[in-house]
């Protein structure tokens, strides 16, 4: 098995998803691969090369978003699609509410069974991977242009350096779950009563937190006493942010052709919800092992999720996740990740 990596730099993209689940900002995991996953079927006929899992490093990005008059909450902008009234209907098109963004993204995938080493056989597969992306739509977005697409084949330090000079500057999304189960426990020792929810909104809400204003010789505070509002800090430090990570399924597994309206009817059905972690942007510079900031998949029981690196290895479920999943809300909503 090759060491070898395909690095697709700077991806610019136009219109993607940027809500993911309860979240928003940036579009979910699972996005970049099925990316990767649509290429590679592709690969595997054509090229005999897979690609596996996706490491997402983020350069720029751009709600399509604005404040109204100035002041207030900012807001999606919407259109009107087609723009234009339809001339024989005369109806006005409608407003399909939605969240948008471009972002420029570079992404870098696994080829474990690469066999080309020589330079045009490599510059070949660059081109073909190249021209496969352009006719493949990245988070709902339009891709409109691919910086380059590089096949690098070497072991991981010097590989490590060779994207710090490609990629500089860019953060890359890390699976930072084990905070989530660590501050989970931390609270269930305070409050028993607490839920898996309550650990997600401390890394996901602002919360602010009042600090009495004593006056001299006042002890405690009362109905009167004036405060001031801080904002409280996220249970671990870094660039924290709520991710959806995979889906939690709600239904058993149909067979094929027995739910109606699917896509196809030769392949099984399951109906899911969103799953929801904590991600952390993370400087690529910090980065040590590029094999560290790839992302996954799996399966394990109901839950179809993205794991990275070596700290998410498929574990049975435990009691406490079962205890967990019987809120039929947080079953649907959140994962805990051991």
């Amino acid at each position: 098995m090759s060491n070898a990596y395909i690095v697709f730099e700077r991806i610019s993209v136009h219109d993607a998803n940027c809500i993911a689940g309860f979240t928003y900002g940036f579009p979910a995991i699972t996005h970049f691969l099925g990316f990767g996953h649509a290429l590679s079927r592709k690969l595997t006929v054509s090229q005999s090369v897979t690609l596996q899992g996706c490491a997402v490093i983020c350069h720029q990005h751009q709600i399509h978003a604005y404040q109204p008059k100035g002041f207030g909450d900012y807001v999606f902008a919407q259109s009107k699609n087609p723009p234009t009234t339809r001339a024989k209907a005369k109806e006005t098109p409608p407003i399909i509410e939605e969240g948008k963004m471009d972002m420029t993204v570079s992404l870098v995938m696994a080829c474990p069974d690469l066999k080309v080493s020589r330079t045009a056989e490599i510059n070949a597969l660059a081109q073909t991977i190249k021209n496969l992306a352009y006719q493949h739509r990245l988070a709902g977005g339009s891709i409109h242009h691919i910086e380059a697409i590089h096949v690098l084949n070497m072991d991981q330090q010097k590989l490590s350096k060779k994207l710090k000079r490609l990629l500089l500057p860019g953060f890359v999304l890390m699976d930072r779950s084990d905070l989530l189960a660590s501050h989970y426990q931390n609270l269930k020792q305070e409050k028993s009563d607490v839920e898996l929810m309550d650990a997600w909104l401390d890394f996901s809400a602002l919360k602010y937190q009042a600090k009495p204003k004593l006056k001299e010789n006042e002890l405690e505070p009362t109905d009167t006493t004036e405060a001031e509002w801080l904002r409280m800090d996220k249970p671990a430090k870094g660039w924290l942010v709520p991710i959806t990570n995979g889906y939690k399924a709600i239904s058993q597994v149909y067979p094929a052709g027995d739910v109606a309206n699917t896509r196809d009817f030769t392949t099984p059905v399951c109906f899911v919800e969103a799953a929801h972690s904590i991600g952390e942007w993370r400087s690529l510079h910090r980065i040590q092992q590029v094999s560290d900031m790839l992302w996954h998949y799996r399966h394990d029981q109901d839950w179809y999720l993205c794991h990275q690196g070596k700290q998410a290895e498929p574990e049975p479920a435990t009691n406490e996740l079962e205890e967990v999943a019987d809120d039929d809300f947080e079953d649907d909503f959140l994962s805990s990740l051991n």
